[in-house]
């Protein structure tokens, strides 16, 4: 066995474990091709939606084929022996399943040590002493067993950095307690060393990620079990990152929610340069009742009180979100509630979605009160239209100014580049000499319906850069 392949769906948190699914083999002396092909093909999965597991199983079916279609082209990625290796959430939820596809030699899940069933795989296929083998020794370290990051990851000029996995909060829609139940935090230690890894491997750019990023070194996502202490372990965190970490230029958080972007936390998410003005804060319902029936931990109020208090904090902020459209029972007062702080909050982009009935959850039972389908998906070309036009008003504050863009992948025969900005909007520009991951100022020129454009003015000191921002806001 010489090379392997890795097919990644789903959130951050998915593709942070990717990679470290990727360093395992590296260390076994595999080298990376492109997906499908490789002699072992893993295929890490997402069942947050049925969508998503829809789209698991398509994609490991396409990891079994021999050839596949790419680009009306046949191209051939055969494999005499190749082996194939299922893991991730879809593969937790559904392991019958995925043991019964042709073509799958096993199946890992988040129960197993899944550190130790790969060594244990590639040493019997390596011997050629296994054909089939079922991954489950009844170990209870999950994917926390794998490695801290070394390298520079391989699909992304920002480095994610998972910090925290498991959650118990039980919201009503969702599968994951049962995937992933028990609440994890990454060690200070840990995380500082593998941020500093991350940033000599070349990554200016690190986003904090976690299935419940508030739950930070709390043993449960309930707020109301969680101990009552002065201790205040994310800001802690992030405070360490922030100066024990030489050479990180810009840091970013997944997702929070109004219960964990305390006032304490925002102080220490100012404090520091390297945090961009960008939040991600999940709503999923404007409507006090279907937040109540989802089993959210916070009210209409609460939220739009932290929107409050951010852009108080932080100069012109990005807000982005979460919804659920056609969740059972949401009627069409329910849905004017949540169009309505979408307009107030003037979410820079919105990942609105059809809810998903998941196996096992409660709202799984709440047929009778399903939403149409049609209907639902009504609603969400409602919420992406508004959020496209709140977009637009929100970029074009900053037409005529300087904004630090972080270059991403693009093909090197094209002089047309493109980046995010640290408010996370996408910029397209004409820099031919720059290269993915170089950090440039680009002046804003025009923003329209095929997107944001600008002109580069130099390398930007983006440390300074941050800073200059907040100093003149707080004047």
């Amino acid at each position: 066995m010489q090379t392997f392949s890795l097919t990644v769906l789903g959130c951050r948190v998915n593709h942070y474990e990717a990679e470290q699914i990727a360093e395992v083999l590296r260390t076994r002396g595999l080298t990376q091709v492109a997906s499908p092909g490789g002699d072992v093909r893993v295929v890490h999965t997402c069942s947050v939606t049925s969508q998503a597991a829809k789209g698991s199983r398509s994609s490991v079916r396409r990891a079994t084929r021999l050839t596949v279609l790419n680009q009306n082209e046949a191209t051939d990625f055969s494999t005499p022996g190749a082996r194939v290796i299922v893991t991730g959430c879809w593969a937790t939820s559904d392991k019958a399943a995925a043991l019964q596809m042709p073509g799958v030699d096993a199946v890992i899940t988040h129960h197993d040590d899944v550190n130790a069933e790969l060594h244990q795989l590639l040493d019997q296929w390596q011997n050629e002493s296994c054909a089939t083998t079922v991954a489950n020794t009844g170990a209870r370290h999950g994917t926390t067993s794998l490695p801290l990051l070394s390298l520079k990851q391989s699909a992304h000029q920002r480095a994610f950095l998972k910090i925290q996995d498991g959650c118990d909060a039980h919201c009503t829609y969702c599968i994951i307690p049962q995937l992933r139940p028990k609440p994890w935090s990454k060690p200070v230690d840990d995380a500082v060393r593998e941020a500093q890894s991350l940033v000599t491997a070349g990554h200016k750019e690190l986003v904090l990620t976690g299935i419940f990023l508030g739950a930070y070194g709390q043993p449960t996502a309930l707020r109301r079990r969680q101990p009552h202490s002065t201790a205040k372990p994310l800001s802690e965190l992030i405070d360490a990152l922030c100066t024990h970490v030489p050479g990180l230029v810009r840091l970013r958080l997944s997702s929070l929610e109004p219960g964990d972007l305390t006032p304490e936390l925002i102080a220490c998410l100012r404090s520091h340069a390297q945090v961009v003005p960008h939040f991600h804060l999940p709503l999923q319902s404007g409507s006090d009742a279907m937040l109540r029936k989802m089993n959210r931990q916070y009210t209409r109020a609460d939220y739009l009180n932290m929107v409050d208090q951010v852009h108080s904090a932080f100069d012109r902020p990005a807000i982005t979100t979460d919804i659920i459209c056609g969740f059972p029972g949401e009627t069409e007062a329910d849905f004017a509630q949540t169009v309505d702080v979408v307009d107030r909050v003037g979410f820079t982009h919105v990942h609105a979605f059809t809810y998903s009935a998941r196996p096992k959850t409660a709202a799984a039972r709440w047929s009778a009160d399903a939403v149409d389908h049609t209907l639902a998906t009504q609603r969400v070309h409602v919420l992406n239209a508004l959020a496209k036009a709140n977009a637009q008003i929100f970029a074009r504050q900053f037409i005529g100014q300087n904004v630090t863009v972080l270059v991403e992948h693009d093909a090197p025969e094209t002089l047309t580049r493109h980046g995010r900005s640290e408010r996370y909007f996408d910029v397209t520009f004409t820099a031919p000499d720059s290269a993915p991951g170089d950090l440039l100022t680009v002046r804003i020129d025009n923003v329209g319906d095929e997107g944001i454009h600008g002109t580069v003015v130099k390398s930007p000191d983006v440390m300074q850069t941050h800073a200059d921002s907040r100093s003149s806001h707080s004047s």
